[in-house]
């Protein structure tokens, strides 16, 4: 019989990160596909990509005006009630300490910094008149033969100088911290986007800039990486490819973040703030399979899932972080 070919795997700056800081957890969200759950901030940081992503376009300027003339989206009828329905969709409530009340003024005065920020990137006084944005949300995916790798991802907002010789890559951050020490100086997520940006514009010279929604008074972070710098990354993805192209359940129990020390072990929880990692009890779940039988997506709701005709909907259980769901000792047994 013929060997089943492997699914190509794909590289991106969240899997890394997830590998690097738990290794039960990539195989959880990556192996076994398990459903994730969400969380206030990403579902505000979602919501102000969706804007800014609106108002770059030509016939929604209009409502760019009217925002920074107010000084808050309650000047644009259209992206205020663009918010809440969001937010009322999404239950955002549900998913943070913070009131609706509260999750509505975070994106409120995120927003407002986002377009203060040189937002058509026209404020340069060198570079600003021949700034282009063609697509903002560009897409890349990469397989690169030597040295071995495959990235894929999402640039939030590309601005090409063609005169300059120059691409502004831009993405939006609606963390509460911003980069420092080493996550700055060598950070996965820009020198990937440098990588794409090489391959989407091989004429122009990537600048990365990180903007902080929630540092109105300086949001800006800007990284720029040379040539060496960028092929000694290369290599380093091709480690990392080879990784997780053979990573399997046994793989999963090899770097648990409780064995991380501080810096990782704080991700188990439960924290302060009642936070607690979502895969470390058991649950019950719904599993979308094709007809290989293999899991294309999950959700904790049968509802979330539409299956095809070629598809099935499962009900399972995941069993819990093995570090702290193992079986417990029978006092009685002697064989070990």
């Amino acid at each position: 019989m013929a060997k089943k070919n492997k699914k190509e795997k794909f590289l991106s700056a969240s899997r890394i990160k997830t590998l690097d800081l738990c290794s039960w957890l990539y195989w959880v969200k990556y192996g076994l596909n398990l459903p994730d759950t969400t969380n206030s901030g990403a579902l505000r940081g979602t919501l102000c990509h969706n804007i800014f992503e609106y108002l770059l376009k030509d016939k929604h300027k209009k409502h760019f005006k009217s925002i920074l003339d107010k000084n808050s989206i309650e000047g644009s009828k259209a992206v205020v009630r663009y918010a809440h329905s969001y937010l009322r969709r999404c239950e955002i409530e549900k998913f943070g300490k913070e009131t609706y009340e509260e999750n509505y003024k975070l994106v409120d005065d995120m927003v407002v910094v986002g377009l203060k920020s040189d937002f058509f990137g026209k404020d340069d006084l060198i570079m600003g008149k021949n700034a282009h944005i063609e697509t903002p949300e560009q897409s890349f995916e990469i397989k690169n033969k030597k040295p071995k790798y495959n990235i894929r991802g999402f640039i939030d907002k590309p601005i090409q100088y063609k005169k300059d010789k120059v691409v502004r890559v831009v993405d939006y951050k609606s963390s509460k911290m911003k980069f420092k020490g080493e996550e700055l100086q060598s950070n996965i997520q820009a020198m990937m986007y440098s990588l794409a940006s090489y391959t989407l514009w091989p004429k122009l010279k990537p600048k990365i800039e990180f903007l902080f929604l929630r540092f109105p008074k300086q949001p800006w972070q800007v990284l720029e990486f040379s040539k060496d710098e960028l092929k000694g990354f290369e290599y380093y993805l091709e480690q990392v490819q080879e990784v997780i192209d053979n990573f399997d359940e046994e793989s999963g129990k090899t770097s648990f973040a409780i064995d991380g020390g501080y810096a990782k072990k704080w991700m188990c929880g439960p924290t302060k703030s009642g936070w607690e990692c979502p895969y470390k009890k058991e649950f019950e779940y719904y599993a979308l399979k094709n007809k290989d039988g293999d899991v294309v997506k999950s959700a904790f709701d049968k509802e979330d899932l539409n299956p095809s005709d070629e598809e099935t909907v499962e009900k399972s259980k995941y069993e819990g972080c093995p570090k702290f769901n193992q079986p417990k000792k029978d006092p009685f047994d002697l064989s070990s």
